[in-house]
């Protein structure tokens, strides 16, 4: 039974203007502000990320993508790691923090949710067809943001914001509701990146239902996967940013 067609974007239009997203940290807004500048050294950028443990540990992991443990680690310095993935990865390295704390902000605001992100080798990919929203962005960066989960999720994330049961949800109430949930996780990252100086705008959500899994990364750009888990659904969100295409 559909819901009623006016009802979820309105409420979720009322819940998008009271949403707050959350300052960058001065940490990141500076090491941020620097990558942004291409002509910034990569010693300058190096004593950033050494007075941040976490960022420097999530660095050399991505510079070793293919150790299991610190020890395998065959780059361990931040210059090397600096050296061998370069200034657009940092970029997103930067902002990951900011973004898991806006993913947990959102839905604990808006679905009274405690989401957390997944612990290292404990992410199933998603096998069978499952609902994935797209936010593009466009300007001094580009890229787009995907949010991934099963439909049985996104049904039950919708029946929780609209006050409804599933079953009374019809398929564009349930897209209304993810739509608005990819529009606050793309808008923390590019408010990241314009605070950055990287000035760029979102296009409308997309959704669809798909069984194509794969991380898109487009020749350019760099992408990184964050899984999140809660009461018993998993959520993904894909980011994929090319910081300087002017």
């Amino acid at each position: 039974m559909p819901a009623p067609a006016a009802a979820p974007a309105k409420k979720t239009d009322d819940l998008a203007k009271r949403f707050g997203l959350a300052p960058t940290p001065e940490s990141v807004l500076r090491l941020t502000q620097l990558v942004a500048r291409r002509e910034a050294s990569a010693e300058d950028v190096a004593k950033i990320i050494a007075q941040d443990k976490g960022l420097a540990a999530r660095l050399l992991r991505a510079a070793n993508p293919r150790a299991d443990t610190e020890e395998d680690y065959s780059c361990t310095t931040v210059e090397d790691a600096l050296a061998r993935i370069g200034m657009s990865w940092v970029l997103l390295l930067a902002m990951t923090d900011p973004l898991n704390r806006a993913v947990k902000n959102a839905f604990s605001t808006l679905f009274n949710l405690e989401l957390n992100p997944m612990l290292a080798g404990t992410a199933v990919p998603f096998e069978e067809e499952h609902v994935r929203g797209e936010v593009t962005f466009s300007g001094r960066a580009t890229g787009l943001v995907h949010i991934r989960m099963m439909p049985s999720t996104a049904a039950t994330l919708a029946a929780r914001l609209l006050g409804l049961s599933p079953a009374e949800l019809d398929e564009a109430a349930v897209n209304d509701v993810i739509g608005e949930l990819n529009n606050i996780v793309a808008g923390n990252f590019k408010s990241n990146l314009c605070d950055a100086g990287l000035d760029c705008k979102l296009a409308p959500p997309q959704i669809t239902r798909t069984t194509e899994f794969e991380l898109f990364r487009p020749d350019g750009n760099v992408a990184e996967r964050c899984g999140f888990r809660g009461d018993d659904l998993d959520v993904f969100i894909d980011i994929s940013v090319n910081p300087w295409t002017d």
